[in-house]
């Protein structure tokens, strides 16, 4: 851990507190985790799973798939080819390349109906693999409403935004699906919002230099 993240971590440490307990008392939701099994790395995928499901209180069924040359929410799309989604309260999309915190699930839930974000997302760590730096931790925040989410290493959508967003776009890249979503939250009304109490760090790189986007944030 750099020592930017050990001064924030111990900057909210409290409030931290405070939020895992509320976190706790949050009622249980139905949440469908889906992933890709990348080959050479079924082991990395397994892993993430694992940590999130040792560490919720929800209720989380598992859909993945075996990666097919198409792009990543086409991959999604076909994880999600047998699930019935009017089952879920939530969906958590996930990469195989990250460190997962203590009550991730549970925290980015929390918050999300906290601050009703139909979109969510967990902040990075100062380290971590990032393309954008809105989506870097901000100093004594533990939830941010933004503009914008991006489209991984994890995102949370709430059960009202699948109509419009699932199956996702058939695209070779995800470059652009991010906006999409910004597009549609306006279009729709829906809050999304970046939580900065369960950072995570991703270990691939995801693009060759980070991009600074400066959509406006308000701190929860």
């Amino acid at each position: 851990m750099s020592v930017l993240d050990m001064a924030m971590t111990a900057r909210i440490a409290l409030a931290n507190v405070r939020a895992r307990k509320a976190a706790c008392r949050t009622p249980t939701q139905t949440v469908l985790l889906a992933g890709i099994e990348v080959p050479g790395r079924e082991n990395d995928l397994a892993r993430v799973i694992e940590r999130i499901l040792e560490s919720t209180r929800h209720n989380v069924s598992v859909a993945t798939t075996r990666m097919r040359p198409v792009g990543k929410f086409e991959n999604i799309n076909s994880a999600l080819l047998n699930q019935d989604l009017s089952g879920y309260d939530w969906l958590l999309v996930i990469d195989d390349d990250i460190e997962v915190p203590d009550r991730l699930l549970d925290l980015l839930i929390y918050f999300s109906e906290k601050h009703n974000l139909k979109l969510a997302q967990p902040a990075h760590k100062f380290r971590s693999h990032k393309s954008f730096t809105i989506t870097e931790r901000h100093w004594g925040s533990q939830a941010r409403n933004t503009q914008f989410i991006e489209s991984g290493p994890v995102s949370l959508f709430h059960r009202d935004t699948f109509p419009d967003l699932i199956p996702f776009p058939a695209l070779r890249w995800t470059w652009g699906i991010d906006v999409y979503w910004a597009d549609m939250a306006k279009r729709r009304g829906w809050r999304m919002g970046i939580v900065d109490a369960a950072p995570t760090f991703a270990t691939y790189v995801r693009l060759a230099g980070l991009m600074t986007c400066r959509l406006p944030g308000k701190k929860l």
